[in-house]
């Protein structure tokens, strides 16, 4: 997770151990903000923040996803996590849950989902990391696909913050 936008036009295969479909499949049953599964789970953690930060108000996640195959009439059940990580541990700082049925839509393609919830206001000391950490719940339909770290696939996360 970092400030750069990425100018890729091609989707990444990021899980080729999982399946041959470009961007990330996440195996629904993720157990939470400690699922420690890599098949259950992403996270983005940022470099170590150079100074503290304050965390507070809204965070808005801009995520393109798509059930597994694109299947039109699945629910979808995703839950987010915005995690301060020292270098050992964690604290929870927010967390946000997005269900949808169907979660495609009618569309046979990724869909933009948007999540937002508040947070703080927190201190995220010097030298910490923020990390992102989604899960796909057991209560969805299947697993899910997600696309990132391309021009068309803009996945992004907004923290607001006071400092």
């Amino acid at each position: 997770m970092d400030l750069t936008i990425s100018s890729a036009d091609s989707l990444y295969n990021y899980d080729t151990d999982r399946d041959a479909f470009p961007g990330l499949l996440i195996a629904k049953g993720g157990g939470g903000a400690d699922e420690a599964d890599p098949t259950k789970y992403q996270a983005w953690r940022t470099p170590a923040l150079p100074a503290d930060l304050i965390v507070q108000g809204d965070l808005t996640l801009k995520l393109w996803s798509g059930m597994k195959d694109f299947e039109g009439n699945n629910r979808g059940a995703i839950t987010v996590y915005l995690r301060d990580f020292d270098g050992s541990g964690y604290v929870e700082v927010g967390s946000s849950t997005l269900t949808d049925a169907p979660w495609q839509g009618g569309s046979p393609s990724w869909m933009l989902k948007t999540l937002t919830f508040s947070a703080g206001p927190y201190l995220v000391a010097a030298g910490h990391s923020l990390e992102l950490k989604i899960i796909v719940q057991d209560s969805s339909d299947d697993d899910m696909w997600f696309a990132y770290d391309t021009s068309p696939s803009k996945s992004r996360g907004v923290v607001p913050s006071l400092s």
